[in-house]
């Protein structure tokens, strides 16, 4: 682990800022000492600007479509050893991306705590408290969701406020899960006491931002402890007392906040509608910057380079699973279904907008007055599986020229409102099977409505589970709602993922609403690639440690330690 806290110096944690063009845009200082900066509010703002994009680039990159969505089965691409090891629950200590993922976070928290732990020096030089507050916000806003996502990822991890200390002990103990949580729960805490309602700028988070991970910090603890898990009593209230928290938390950001639906659902995912309405925190993307500012995502998703014009495209074998494109399609969940996987028959005027659009199995081109397909350029396949959609945003013409090569530009959002309000739902309906709380069936509502999809005179816990598995796929939450509910039913969760037909073929044709699997001369599910799954068990509810960190620190593998909480 010596490594991993050594990655980010102190350079890094007080770079400075571009002041032409977006405060995004971060250039090394090699001559900043501690004496020299800190000086002035804008040292201060630069100092977090760093942790809305590059810090959360290897998690970014590909791990997070790959295990949190992969996991979940929503993903499967049986020829991607960046993917599929988490789908077929096969992954081991060396599974690519595991190493670079777990790095990514500790960066995140190692970044956050440099800052934090300096950020008093401004206040020395004339810096308000309150500025200062607000800047240390949103490090433990950071901060507190990195280890929430190796909560969810690996359960026990160590947790650092000090990187100095492990620099010079890497050899050190895991802390537990519950006490994991409750770290993130109290940096959460601070974020929403500490952050302004609206940012510093705009992608900057606020109170709102804050206010909407802990509704959803809550409902993870309220699960934990309704499972009886905790031991070290850091999580000292009970499941009822969380779900009440997590309420308020959601009602606030609901009711109170400036924050709203956006009416269209594909517009989320556009780069021109970036940093929207609903969005309340989104990795903060560099136009023409360099390696490791950039979304590079779309790159590992989009199904050729048809699609984005010219950039770099390598997913044309990864694809939506077919058990969630079948839960779309019995659902007649279409316009999610179009904005979150390309299926054959499905156009899109808005993707290759300087051809005409793109017809899905056809190519480019576009519908004349009698709703024939005029085709411009063919881009055909042989099969009609689903290719990823959710942040493929098309060419550099699609996008006003923001997109290039290896970066889309999608500040890709890892929380939205309507998340919020799916969590105020889920906490409304508490240890019980169902709610028809008012506002919980007024902003579940909401979100169907938008989807094209009927509402509901009550909210159940399986609805409610379909429900967000459709509206946040590929969002980097999928599999935490896995974890989550295997904390109090873990029967229920691995049975589910019993049922699930991962790496299974089958055809689905948008415009016929047609799906289909297919099937072996025997009459089973065919599967693809040659791939053996592993039967789910409760030992692959979490990940194991890159086998690079155990080689540096066996204590991982050792019993937890409770952690000594300071506040």
């Amino acid at each position: 682990m010596k490594k991993i806290f050594s990655i980010i110096c102190l350079t890094a944690a007080i770079a400075s800022l571009s002041s032409c063009d977006s405060w995004l845009e971060v250039q090394s200082e090699s001559q900043t000492t501690l004496d020299t900066f800190f000086q002035s509010e804008s040292d201060c703002r630069a100092a977090t600007a760093p942790l809305y994009n590059k810090v959360w680039f290897g998690f970014n990159n590909n791990f997070g479509f790959g295990f949190m969505d992969g996991r979940a089965n929503n993903v499967f691409a049986p020829w991607s050893d960046y993917i599929y090891p988490y789908v077929n629950l096969t992954e081991t200590t060396s599974t690519a991306n595991l190493y670079s993922a777990w790095q990514s976070l500790f960066v995140i928290v190692t970044q956050s705590d440099y800052t934090l732990n300096n950020l008093d020096r401004a206040i020395d030089n004339g810096v308000s408290e309150s500025v200062v507050n607000e800047c240390k916000g949103e490090c433990r806003f950071m901060r507190g969701l990195a280890y929430w996502y190796l909560a969810m990822s690996w359960g026990n991890v160590p947790i650092i406020e000090d990187p100095q200390t492990l620099i010079d002990n890497p050899i050190c103990n895991t802390n537990p899960i519950e006490d994991v949580i409750a770290f993130a729960i109290k940096d959460m805490e601070f974020a929403a006491a500490n952050l302004p309602e609206k940012g510093y700028n705009t992608g900057r988070v606020t109170r709102w931002s804050a206010l909407g991970m802990l509704a959803r910090f809550y409902n993870t603890a309220a699960a934990f402890v309704r499972g009886g898990n905790g031991k070290t009593g850091s999580l000292g209230k009970s499941a009822d007392e969380y779900y009440a928290l997590a309420r308020e938390a959601a009602r606030k950001v609901i009711q109170d906040s400036d924050r709203s639906l956006l009416p269209n659902y594909e517009d989320l995912f556009k780069v021109q509608f970036n940093n929207n309405s609903e969005v309340l925190f989104a990795l903060q993307w560099v136009p023409n910057s360099d390696y490791g500012t950039t979304n590079f995502s779309d790159s590992y998703l989009a199904l050729s380079s048809t699609v984005v014009g010219g950039r770099s495209a390598w997913g044309n074998a990864t694809y939506g699973a077919g058990e969630l494109v079948e839960l779309f399609s019995e659902r007649k969940d279409l316009i999610r279904l179009k904005a979150t996987y390309f299926t054959e028959g499905c156009y899109y005027d808005y993707i290759r907008s300087d051809e005409g659009g793109y017809l899905v199995g056809v190519g480019t081109g576009s519908y004349d007055a009698d709703g024939n397909f005029v085709m411009v350029s063919k881009d055909e396949y042989n099969d009609i599986r689903s290719w990823i959609k959710k942040g493929v945003v098309g060419s550099s013409e699609d996008t006003g020229g923001l997109a290039t090569n290896q970066n889309s530009c999608l500040c890709n959002p890892l929380l939205r409102l309507a998340d919020v309000m799916l969590h105020y739902c889920e906490a409304c309906i508490g240890s019980g099977t169902s709610t028809t709380d008012a506002l919980a069936l007024e902003v579940y509502n909401s979100i169907r409505t938008r989807a094209g999809i009927g509402t509901v005179s009550e909210i159940t816990v399986d609805g409610l589970w379909d429900e967000r598995r459709c509206e946040l796929a590929l969002e980097n939450v999928a599999w935490p709602d896995f974890v989550r509910r295997a904390y109090y039913q873990q029967d229920w969760v691995l049975n589910f993922m019993g049922k699930q037909n991962r790496n299974a073929s089958y055809s689905y044709k948008y415009d016929t609403n047609t799906f289909e699997w297919n099937t072996n001369d025997d009459g089973s599910i065919a599967k693809v690639g040659s791939k053996e799954e592993e039967t789910p068990s409760a030992s692959r509810l979490l990940l194991p440690y890159p086998e690079s960190e155990l080689i540096k620190n066996q204590n991982l593998k050792a019993d937890p330690v409770p952690y000594t909480f300071n506040d």
